[in-house]
């Protein structure tokens, strides 16, 4: 009963890494990147804007913990409908595994190299590594988004075969797996985005116990 429990719990944190993750991205992004070296480097000594920098990469980070447990229950529910064979539920763990280990290293290079200054003679800011910090950060992300991709279209799949959950997530999900191979403009971002809350919250309510099945454990001790 506590697996079952924690296992549909697990399944709402699809929906826990959206908020935080995308708000951290903001907080993240939010510092001058293109700008003149002089602007830079008055943005980048200032120690409250290197919080703001640090607080967006604790918010990221706690959106990509969150999608680790989203991953598992997931992956575990497509487990289940499969009756032995394993191959749509390897896709989707390695697709999420991929995902969350790249996104944790793309904030880390953006919030270590934004905030680097904190700890270099007499808080130098180096604004060409700051731009060059920025963009390989993006390419992380979206490059990322193959790993999410092939989640996406496992699910999909899965949902069409089992009926896991409602079939139109699957017909949202394979607009949301083009949209994560394309994740290089922003907008699709969007889109996996909202379908991973979706699907995220669909899961929880297919997870709930019925009626009768919360009746049983009491009978049983009766």
């Amino acid at each position: 009963m506590a697996s079952t429990g924690l296992r549909l719990w697990s399944s709402l944190s699809g929906l826990s890494f959206v908020v935080p993750a995308v708000v951290g991205i903001v907080f993240l992004v939010d510092g001058p990147t293109d700008a003149s070296p002089a602007k830079m480097t008055s943005y980048y000594q200032s120690s409250s804007h290197r919080m703001h920098t640090n607080i967006g990469w604790i918010l990221a980070g706690l959106g990509l913990f969150a999608l680790i447990w989203f991953v598992a229950a997931l992956r575990e529910r497509v487990r289940e409908s499969e009756q032995g064979d394993t191959f749509l539920s390897t896709v989707v763990l390695v697709g999420g595994t991929v995902y969350v280990a790249v996104g944790m290293a793309a904030i880390a290079v953006a919030d270590g190299i934004r905030t680097m200054s904190d700890d270099t003679y007499h808080h130098r800011v180096y604004s060409g590594v700051i731009h060059a910090a920025s963009d390989a950060g993006y390419l992380l992300i979206v490059t990322a988004g193959v790993g999410m991709a092939a989640l996406i279209f496992a699910t999909s799949i899965a949902v069409r075969r089992y009926a896991i959950l409602p079939r139109w997530v699957s017909w949202f999900g394979f607009v949301a797996g083009v949209a994560a191979i394309f994740s290089l403009f922003f907008f699709t971002m969007l889109v996996w985005l909202l379908w991973l809350a979706v699907a995220s919250v669909s899961l929880f309510l297919a997870s709930r116990p019925t009626r009768a099945e919360q009746r049983e454990p009491s009978a049983a001790t009766s």
